[in-house]
């Protein structure tokens, strides 16, 4: 299910060292996150790596942490999952955080329970892919999904890979940085240029 560092983390979702370390480390850590290890070295699974993308998308949008631990909270007691951020479904109106229900209504979480009835879209979702028997996120992708980019945690050890394959995003780079042209990296590894491209691309914005 893939192995993540903080430094990992930080760097696939595009967020600051400092504040995933917090999350994950400082007063705003969560035990349930599931995390093991100590200090730099400490890693989590693909689930968590979900996580951490939800909360940085929760809190773009303004949901305060107070909000995100009652919520994740319920999450976990009413659909007994150790991973409720990585869930399908999860919506978000205004600040309230919500569940979408297999019914078409909403649980609005963090207020008791209450129930809301309009349904709403979450862009952050349409980046994952979830499994239809776990609901749970089976697959990320960090440019969207039209990108030929996913992390797949079946795949190359959870790492950044070109869509259906095992071929890392990382060792296309290298070898572009290493004077190939994609032309040739493609033809190597039996992929089209733009999938090559789009793998220069997310390891250079990476790298920005």
């Amino acid at each position: 299910m893939g192995a993540y560092t903080l430094p990992d983390a930080a760097r696939l979702l595009g967020l600051p060292l400092p504040r995933v370390r917090s999350w994950v480390l400082g007063r705003d850590a969560d035990e349930a996150l599931g995390h093991r290890g100590a200090g730099k070295d400490r890693t989590f699974d693909f689930y968590t790596l979900i996580e951490l993308f939800t909360i940085g998308q929760l809190r773009s949008h303004g949901l305060s942490w107070p909000t995100l631990r009652r919520a994740r909270a319920e999450l976990m007691r009413g659909f007994q999952t150790r991973h409720p951020f990585a869930i399908e479904g999860l919506l978000i109106d205004g600040r309230k955080l919500l569940k979408e229900l297999g019914d078409e209504t909403l649980l609005e979480l963090g207020s008791g329970g209450q129930t809301a009835f309009e349904k709403v879209i979450a862009p952050f979702c349409q980046r994952l892919d979830f499994d239809s028997t776990t609901k749970l996120a089976s697959k990320f992708y960090p440019n969207g999904p039209e990108s030929d980019v996913v992390i797949d945690p079946h795949h190359a050890f959870g790492r950044p890979v070109i869509s259906g394959t095992n071929v890392t995003t990382e060792a296309l780079a290298c070898l572009i940085r290493g004077g190939e042209k994609i032309e040739d990296v493609a033809q190597d590894f039996r992929l089209e240029p733009a999938q090559v491209e789009a793998a220069w691309e997310f390891e250079r914005r990476l790298a920005a």
